[in-house]
């Protein structure tokens, strides 16, 4: 006849003191308190291995950590899991793989490795992917990925929405949707769920840049422009642009290295497009432009064309053209530096009658054959010379005709 076993009290497990070596009281179904000679108590339950049919034993966890009543729990789901042929064991290393799994399967923790990867962008792009992942996480970066609903990211998104930022609500959930697929490619979720989220988003109106494409108030400006009683270099910059109407960041970041006066040819490639597309882009520089660099170059202390006014190893700060335009009574309502390509686009198309394809192509565009490929950004460059030297003389006549 079997021994019948008399379940412990919270009490007798409380007051077991520690003896000259270790003891167990037992509780039934295999499970006693083990006490060490220190005093030590820990739950462990004595079984058969279901495949093996060896005896072994499971440790439950320390008391009182794990309270007796937690113990008879444990004990039920082990016999539920014996019932069932399975090993409790090799249940708990498999439960304990899928909660490490799931720890590194968080959108934070899958984003990270995502980011990590992504060496090939801009240090901008960069940055700015950084900031909408921080606001991301602060919603769903602990979750692990597969379990993330729409509506969960739709309420990170809508966070930024709420507070008048339509931009970056749309850029969080593109953002969100490039680790989703980063997720689906490394098999830690099925599919992109911003997906269901086309549309879910207030669209923010496309504001364009200011630009005067008036003859006569264009003619104003260039006036005014060309009295700037600031700085030489800034002076220098600012007339530069709306003759040659090149992005404000490639005026900025010119290198001395890049031009070569003799030939009247300024050969980069754009910043914007340099890790995207590698091509470069000749820019034929009229009279009045190689006139304007040579003079510079007298004061040159770079190798930057416009350098910093406190350093000399970072270009001209982001801001300061259009501050120059400011002073001038320009604001960014009226005109922008940015705006000088729009100014160009439209005026040397309906004034000068230049084909618009051209003046894509040296605005740094795709411009594409009738067989839908690119053209190299090298071509047609006798007329793009002819077309840069026809504006350049055209921006003289207005301020000339306007003065």
């Amino acid at each position: 006849m079997a021994k019948t076993i008399k379940a412990l009290t919270d009490t007798q497990v409380k007051q077991a003191k520690m003896q000259d070596k270790a003891y167990k009281l037992a509780d039934g179904g295999g499970m006693y308190l083990y006490v060490t000679a220190m005093g030590a108590k820990s739950w462990r339950m004595n079984y058969v291995r279901p495949v093996t049919k060896k005896h072994a034993t499971m440790t439950l966890g320390l008391y009182p950590d794990v309270s007796l009543a937690q113990a008879r729990e444990q004990r039920k789901e082990i016999r539920a899991l014996l019932a069932e042929g399975i090993d409790p064991q090799q249940q708990r290393i498999e439960d304990e793989r899928e909660q490490l799994l799931q720890s590194n399967n968080t959108f934070s923790a899958i984003a990270e490795e995502y980011m990590s990867r992504k060496t090939h962008i801009a240090k901008s792009t960069t940055a700015n992917n950084h900031r909408q992942l921080r606001r991301l996480n602060k919603f769903i970066g602990d979750i692990p990925i597969r379990d993330i609903k729409p509506i969960d990211v739709l309420d990170a998104c809508r966070s930024a929405e709420a507070q008048g930022y339509l931009e970056t609500a749309i850029k969080m959930r593109t953002m969100a949707g490039q680790v989703f697929r980063y997720g689906v490619q490394t098999a830690r979720c099925e599919r992109d769920i911003t997906q269901d989220l086309i549309g879910a988003l207030q669209v923010p109106v496309t504001k364009h840049h200011p630009t005067t494409i008036d003859p006569k108030e264009l003619g104003v400006l260039l006036n005014a422009i060309d009295d700037y009683q600031g700085s030489f270099e800034v002076r220098t910059a600012i007339k530069l642009i709306p003759m040659l109407f090149v992005r404000a960041g490639e005026l900025r970041y010119a290198l001395w290295n890049d031009f070569c006066l003799d030939e009247g040819t300024w050969t980069f490639t754009p910043r914007k497009t340099q890790r995207r597309t590698g091509l470069s882009l000749i820019v034929p520089l009229p009279r009045q432009a190689i006139d304007l660099i040579r003079e510079l170059s007298l004061h040159t202390r770079s190798k930057y064309l416009f350098p910093a006014v406190h350093t000399t190893v970072q270009p001209m700060s982001e801001n300061t053209m259009n501050q120059a335009l400011k002073r001038l009574g320009y604001d960014g309502t009226k005109q922008t530096i940015h705006g000088f390509r729009a100014t160009a686009r439209t005026l040397i198309v309906e004034k000068l009658k230049y084909p618009e394809s051209l003046v894509e192509m040296q605005l740094g565009h795709n411009v594409r054959d009738m067989h839908g490929r690119a053209y190299n950004r090298t071509v047609f460059l006798d007329e793009r010379r002819d077309m840069m030297q026809a504006w350049a003389d055209y921006l003289d006549e207005l301020k000339a005709t306007n003065d």
